[in-house]
């Protein structure tokens, strides 16, 4: 059986490679417009970008690309996020996110997996 989460180690690999690591938030949005939520994090050139989503939930059992559904906000873009923060390094990034987000540090998946969740 394979391990779905990554730890510590494979989050900064992933990261030196240019990869994405995310963890699907939840649920938001209102009552007449259903959203999900997750957060992606990725290396930038002054340290980890934290970028948060907020997305109309669009999906179904036939489509689950997070990334292709609009978001919540009107005023973004396409793939724009609703709120990016900057660390300084991983454990930085990785304690701020605990205390947002308890389960987030042990439940971060590799890029394109997050719809899964």
């Amino acid at each position: 059986m394979s391990r779905r989460y990554l730890l510590v180690d494979e989050i900064a690999s992933a990261l030196g490679r240019g990869k994405a690591v995310e963890f699907f938030i939840g649920p938001c949005g209102t009552r007449d417009e259903p959203g999900i939520c997750w957060l992606s994090l990725r290396a930038a050139d002054d340290g980890i970008c934290a970028s948060v989503f907020e997305s109309r939930d669009e999906g179904s059992h036939d489509f689950l690309d997070v990334y292709e559904f609009g978001s919540l906000n009107p005023e973004l873009e396409q793939g724009e996020p609703d709120e990016r923060m900057i660390f300084s390094d991983l454990s930085e990034c990785l304690a701020a996110i605990s205390k947002r987000w308890p389960e987030a540090p042990r439940k971060l998946v590799n890029e394109a997996v997050v719809q899964d969740e």
